[in-house]
This record gives structure tokens, C-alpha cells and sequence, in this order.
């Protein structure tokens, strides 16, 4: 009995040894995954800005692009081989940089892949732009009219209320949501805030509601000549994606900081940048990026695309010459990553006649 006893522990002590060795061989197994997956981050983070720095180019390159750029006009990009080789000078030749905007000028541009046609920004006629807000992450660009503008709705607020205050001290009444904050930082009679985030008509409850919702809330579902900013992480698809087309016309500015998060959202992306080009025309875009870009195929797409509209109607527009950054506007801010990216390339993408 006692022997059987002492066989059965030196059995029990086999079984956990080889557990333990097929335990540690996992963890071991799992350590290298990440080490790869780390490694794998790195090398896409150092390609990625080894591209940046080639779009940029050496200051003579960039001379060389700027004065290319300011001769284009809507007649001399007419040809599409024209626009494929003003597109590798700009991109410096550089086939991994020029080849997916290649792809989109030589076949059909309307496509879900190739939205550079919807983002390209124009000069409007008689209007300049302005940075409104201290030069920070909280800042936006507009244009120095603000006739008959009386209302304005800012979503995403966090800590940084300088664009609302400034709307503030021109007489506009800002009506301000963020869903992440308890308060704002400090109080002005011209604001409005509450506890409530934007979302889309599928995502609503006590604390996210739709554009449409707020409007009809405020009494505001007949104003016009309102504007709206939308900097909310990545919700502002699917609210502006299930909004009403006749309420964009009721905003004569619309300021989106745009975030292409998931590339399987590309379809959503395409519908709602087309939905605001049939009302509005971009007039400053800033493409910034703190992290890796997310890539449609050969298509480069910014993580972070700041766009600033104006409505169509009443507005007259011509080709735009700024050069992109414009570093009156743009800035590095504090993140160590944060680079602003060269936009330029967008002007060979103006098919408008």
C-alpha cells in the first residue's frame, strides 16, 4: 500500500513537470511574438518617416516643387501624363510615395480608394485665411468673415477652449459638447456647454446625441450661417455620415479634424468627404501624424486630416498657390512625432472645370 502511494506522487510529480516545461515554452513562444510585433511597429514607424522626409525634400527640392506648384493652373493639368509627371517631381521621384497617387489619376478618381479629388483645397475669392485659437492642439483655421454669424456648435472640447472663446468675444453664442469632461475650464456668458458627445442615429442615448437632435433642441432647426466644429476621435463618421445633406447648408463654416482609424471604414470615409463636397469646398487642410498612417492599398491616407469648409453658395473660388504646410497655421505641437505633412500634391487633383 505504501508503495503504491509513493508511485502515484512520482507520477503526480511527472505530470506538473512536463506542465510546467509546456507553460514556459508558451510564455516563451508568446515573448517572441511580441518582440516581433514591437519590431514590426518600429520598422512601419522608421519606413513611414523616411517617406515624410521625402515628401518634404532638401530645400532645394522644395524650392523646385514651389515653383512648380505656383505655375499650375486648371489648363496645363488637363493631360493626365502632364499631372503624372508634375506628380513625381513633387513626390521626388519616389515610387513607393507617387505610385498610389499615380494609380488614382490614371483610372477613375471616383473611387472609394482614391479621395484626393475630395480634400484638395481652394482660394476663396476676397477672403483670407485666419488661425482663431492660441497656436495649440486647440486651434482652427477660418476666414475673416464672419457677416450674420451669430451661432456656432463646437464638439470635443477637453481642456482646450481657446477657438470657443475667441468665437466667444466676437458676440457668437458657442454651444459646446464634450461627454469626456465634468466642466470647461472656465465660464463665459456666450457658452453653452453640456455633458453630451455627437454620435450617429444608431448610437444614441442620455449621453451621445445626433447634430440634428441638438439642433432641434436649441430651437436652431431653421438657422442658417451657423458654424460647426467636430473634433471628436474618431465619431465624427458616423454622425455626419448619417446626417441629413440640407443641415450642412445651414453651416457656412464646417471644421473637422478627421481621423482614419479603420481601414475597413473606408467606404464610410469616401460617403461623408463626397456628402460635404457637394456643399461646401475645402479651403485649408492640414495633415498631421503622431502615429503610423493607415494605408488603403497603395494610398497614403494622413491619421489625422484637419479640413476647414466653407459653403459653396454665395463664395467664389479659384486655385489655391499656398504651399502646404503653411506654418503660419500649421505647428510641430508638443508631441515628439507630430510632423505636418506636404500637401501640396492635392492641387493635381483639382478636376473641378
Amino acid at each position: 500500500m505504501e508503495s503504491d502511494i509513493k508511485f502515484i506522487n512520482i507520477k503526480n510529480k511527472s505530470n506538473i513537470k512536463k506542465n510546467n516545461i509546456f507553460y514556459i515554452i508558451i510564455t516563451i513562444i508568446f515573448i517572441i511574438i511580441q518582440i516581433f510585433l514591437i519590431f514590426l511597429l518600429l520598422f512601419y514607424n522608421i519606413k513611414n518617416q523616411i517617406l515624410i522626409k521625402e515628401m518634404l525634400g532638401s530645400n532645394e527640392k522644395l524650392k523646385t516643387q514651389i515653383e512648380i506648384l505656383r505655375n499650375i493652373t486648371s489648363s496645363n493639368i488637363n493631360d493626365k501624363n502632364e499631372r503624372i509627371r508634375l506628380l513625381k517631381i513633387i513626390t521626388n521621384n519616389n515610387e513607393l510615395i507617387y505610385k498610389g497617387y499615380e494609380n488614382c489619376l490614371l483610372n477613375d478618381p471616383d473611387n472609394q480608394l482614391c479621395i484626393y479629388h475630395l480634400i484638395y483645397p481652394k482660394k476663396v475669392i476676397g477672403k483670407n485665411k485666419i488661425l482663431i485659437g492660441t497656436k495649440s492642439d486647440g486651434c482652427y483655421v477660418l476666414l475673416d468673415d464672419f457677416t450674420n454669424i451669430q451661432i456656432a456648435y463646437s464638439f470635443g472640447i477637453s481642456k482646450e477652449i481657446q477657438f470657443d472663446d475667441e468665437l466667444a468675444k466676437r458676440g457668437i453664442d458657442v454651444y459646446m459638447y464634450d461627454h469626456t469632461i465634468n466642466s470647461l475650464p472656465y465660464n463665459n456668458t456666450k457658452f453653452h456647454w453640456k455633458k453630451i458627445g455627437i454620435s450617429g442615429n444608431n448610437q444614441t442615448n442620455d449621453q451621445l446625441k445626433t447634430l440634428e437632435y441638438l439642433l432641434k433642441e436649441n430651437g436652431h432647426s431653421s438657422k442658417n450661417n451657423m458654424i460647426l466644429k467636430i473634433d471628436v476621435e474618431g465619431w465624427e463618421w458616423n454622425a455626419l455620415n448619417d446626417l441629413d445633406p440640407e443641415i450642412f447648408k445651414q453651416f457656412k463654416y464646417i471644421i473637422v479634424e478627421f481621423h482614419f482609424i479603420e481601414p475597413n471604414n473606408i467606404n464610410i470615409y469616401f460617403n461623408v468627404l463626397k456628402k460635404i463636397k457637394k456643399t461646401h469646398q475645402v479651403f485649408y487642410s492640414r495633415c498631421h501624424m503622431r502615429e503610423i498612417a493607415i494605408q488603403f492599398g497603395n494610398n497614403r491616407i494622413c491619421k489625422y486630416l484637419e479640413l476647414s469648409y466653407i459653403i459653396r453658395e454665395g463664395n467664389h473660388f479659384v486655385k489655391d498657390d499656398s504651399i502646404y504646410p503653411i506654418f503660419d497655421f500649421d505647428f510641430t505641437g508638443p508631441q515628439e512625432n507630430n510632423i505636418e505633412i506636404n500637401l501640396n500634391l492635392l492641387k493635381l487633383f483639382d478636376f473641378d472645370n
